[in-house]
Order: C-alpha cells, then structure tokens, then sequence
C-alpha cells in the first residue's frame, strides 16, 4: 500500500463523487447491470491496458453479481480470472480486518477501548511525547497523532522482512496529540496489529484465521498465500512503455496495515458479515455494538465533512452514506464499499496500482441503483464579499498524512489556498462560497471544504475522510 497521491482520493472527490442530498431509492434490472458493466469493464480495461480484473455486488444478503475479466496472468492467456478463487492483493482494506480484529478483543474485555496501548504492548512503548495516553479508539479512528513514516516499509523477499515489534521500535513517533484530528495511518493500524499480537499471544494472520476467515467461511484469504493457492495467484502488473510488465511481490513490515490477499467471493462474505452487524449465517465475528461502530463517525475535522469511523472511512455516491476503504499495491487496485442503508456492498478488484477503473464502476453501480438524480446545492450567494474576511484562509496546506520526521520532510503533497475579491477562496483552479464560518462549498455544489482554528487562527482544512490538511505557511 503507497499513500502517494492519497489513494487517488483528489481524484474521487473532485471528479466521481457525488453529495449529501439525494435519496433515491430506485433499483436496477440485473442483466441491464451486467450488460453494461460488461461494456465499462471492457472500455476501460482495452484503455487502460489492465490485464485481469473482478467484481462482485451483494445486497439484501444475495449476490446481485460476480464476476471475472480477463486474466490473472498473460503468461497464461486462457486461463481467465475466476471471481471464486483467484487471489488479488487488497493493500489498505487489510486496515479493516486488523480493525476488525482489535475490536474482537475489545468484545471480549481483553482490551479496554480506552485504555493506555502500553498496557498492552510487551516490547515496545509508545513514548510519553504528549501527557495525553494513545488509546485503542485513536487507533481505530486514524487520530493517534503518529508520523507517518513511509520510507523503509517495504520490502521484495520475504526473507528481509524485520519482525513488527522490531520494526516499529524506533518508528512509533508522535506529531501531535492523540484526538486533536484524524489523519490516515499506517503505523496506527500497524500498532494496532502488534497489539493483537501481543494480547492473543498468536500471529496477527492466525488470529484473523480463527476469529474472522474461518468462521465467516473466507477459505482463500490469507496474508502468506499457501502452496496450494499459489497457481490461482494474480500476478501484479504496471505498464511500461505501453507494456504490461510483471511486478514483484510487495513484503511490509506494517503487514497489519496492507498485506492481505482474498477472491471477490471471500470479500462478499466479509461484506455481508459488516453489513449484518458482526453475523454471518449464524456466526457472529463481533457484537453488534463493536459492528455499529465501524459504520458511525468516530471522528471528523469538522461538524459537516466526512469523517473516519472504527477502520472504515465515511463517503457519498449517488447521494447515499457509504462507509468504504480502497487499497493499492504494487501491481493491483481495490476498493471496497458498504451501503449500511440499503444493505449493498461492492468489492472490485484490478491489475495497476492507482487505477482509476474501481471508481469509475462504483460510479455505474451507484447510479444505477440509486438513480442519476443528485441535485448539487449551489449557494446563491456568499456569507461575504469582502477579501479581508476571508484572506485568514489563504496560505499552503500541507497533507496531515506526510512524514514529519523524514530528512527531506516528506510533504509531497501540498495545496495553496488563495483569497479573492468578492470574498471567494480559490483552491485547485475552482472557486469556494463560503456559507457559513468556516465552511465553503464549491462553486459547482459538488464538494465541501472544512477549516479549524488552533490558538485563534486556522490551523486545518478537511474535504472528508483522509483528505485532512494542516496550515504551514500564509
């Protein structure tokens, strides 16, 4: 998993996502769905030169549909991908399952939610930077206040992966108290994994074993791919010069954090376990309560923008709540979406990393069930028109997720915010209305933008979810 670029989530606010006021509830005809995501699939697919890919819809408990294109591996090209049993990686969406997996402790009091870590950790100890303890809930909701060190992660051999406990060792630094705004996190979730660890006194993939895949029936799903699986192994794929050239295989350290490989059809299951509220066909993996919480807000940078609940992130298709998380690794896309109000989930599945084509799906299937019909709010006018009022904003923001402590800072991604005459702000060549202190919509409707004040002046800027920035210069 790679946060470069956020996951492509510049590209999913400000082109594919819809807002806020729809409510729609029309419903498709399945083979109009599949005609005409056989017909997307296969544009974007011939575009974007993408080997294999996978999708599988559920809802009201059923498979709407699951399905294969192309191949796993053009070594073998008439060997096609199988939705039941050919294994993709899915990056970042492991963040769930180690969620899932804290919060199975929790159920059973073994972990207190807010508790001091350090409680449970063995053989590292988060350092005493702030007076404030880093508890389990600041792992599950992005808001531990960790750096996020992406350099040294990763690996391409097994055999040079360091142990977690090791790894983090010297990598558990803190830039800013726990709770004081969500921030997307490896080395949260990666803690949270050596937690478990440390608890269950198991491995993090034995414990997912016992307690989630098996019970929910998840047979292929795995963070080593046994020997028997091996053959049914989508090769990943990035395109060089025009050709598709195999990658090697991504080893993490922050394993917790990225390292799970599943089918779509293991995927639906685990869907359906969430949507359930924590039960599958009788089976129950969390209590209701702990369920609930991975769809409710735990946090958010401001009252009207998304936010982070317990492992997923909150988000708008087609004017419907979804809670989702996405997932790149080197060779492979995925992203996976929960409709809690209708009961639907969507998991797809690709070869290249940072392609665009899970979106552009989600988009069709949204659209299709929930109907075209969003309306964006379009404000008539704004709360000023004075430059002086809104000259505060303007300045360079920085992504809260960069590395802080790295030598070349690690900001990769900054944005400038800039004031206009008639009290508008301009941000990535569109205008913003401000309609209300500390909130503007975009001059379209299609977007909101949040700020936060520290010490009587603006500190923060949040679109949603993992989009969170902090203010580095006027």
């Amino acid at each position: 998993m790679k946060l470069n670029a956020l996951e492509i989530h510049v590209f999913l606010y400000f082109i594919i996502m819809s807002s806020w006021s729809c409510s729609s509830q029309a419903q498709t005809n399945p083979i109009d769905l599949e005609s005409k995501l056989d017909s997307l699939f296969r544009q974007e697919m011939e575009r974007q030169n993408i080997p294999g890919a996978a999708i599988i819809i559920i809802k009201d408990n059923k498979i709407q549909l699951k399905k294969g294109y192309g191949v796993p591996n053009i070594e073998h090209p008439h060997v096609k991908v199988n939705p039941d049993s050919t294994l993709f990686r899915i990056g970042s969406i492991s963040k769930t399952f180690t969620a899932t997996a804290l919060l199975q402790l929790i159920d059973r009091n073994q972990v207190d939610i807010n508790g001091d870590v350090n409680k449970y950790l063995k053989d590292i100890k988060v350092p005493s930077t702030y007076p404030q303890a880093i508890t389990p809930k600041h792992l599950l909701s992005h808001s531990s206040g960790l750096d996020e060190i992406g350099p040294g992660r990763l690996v391409f051999s097994q055999s040079d992966l360091i142990p977690l406990n090791t790894f983090l060792s010297d990598r558990i630094i803190r830039v800013r108290p726990p709770g004081m705004a969500p921030a997307y996190s490896t080395y949260g979730i990666a803690l949270s994994g050596l937690l478990i660890q440390d608890v269950s006194q198991q491995s993090l993939e034995t414990f997912m074993d016992q307690n989630i895949w098996t019970p929910l029936g998840m047979n292929r799903t795995n963070f080593l791919v046994p020997d028997h699986l091996s053959s049914h192994t989508a090769v990943g794929y990035e395109l060089q010069n025009g050709r598709n050239v195999a990658q090697p295989w991504e080893w993490y350290h922050t394993f917790p954090a990225s390292s799970i490989n599943s089918t779509v059809v293991d995927m639906a299951k685990y869907m359906q376990a969430h949507l359930n509220l924590g039960i599958l066909k009788g089976n129950r993996i969390l209590s209701e309560e702990k369920a609930r919480s991975m769809q409710t807000q735990q946090i958010t940078g401001h009252p009207e923008i998304n936010g982070f609940c317990n492992g997923f992130y909150e988000n708008s298709w087609s004017g419907q709540r979804t809670v989702e998380h996405g997932g790149n690794m080197l060779g492979f896309s995925s992203y996976m979406v929960l409709v809690p109000e209708h009961n639907m989930g969507i998991f797809v599945t690709n070869h290249h990393e940072m392609s665009h084509l899970r979106y552009h799906v989600v988009d069709l299937i949204m659209d299709l069930y929930f109907g075209d019909q969003y309306s964006p709010s379009i404000p008539s006018k704004s709360v000023n028109n004075n430059k002086s009022k809104v000259e505060q904003y303007a300045g360079t923001y920085s992504w809260l997720s960069n590395c802080q402590s790295c030598p070349d800072t690690g900001r990769d991604l900054n944005w400038e915010i800039t004031a206009n005459e008639d009290g508008t702000i301009t941000m990535l060549n569109r205008k913003w209305i401000q309609v209300e202190p500390q909130l503007f919509i975009r001059e379209d409707g299609q977007g909101k933008l949040g700020f936060r004040n520290q010490d009587g002046k603006v500190k923060f800027m949040f679109l949603g979810n993992v989009d969170a920035f902090e203010k580095v210069s006027n």
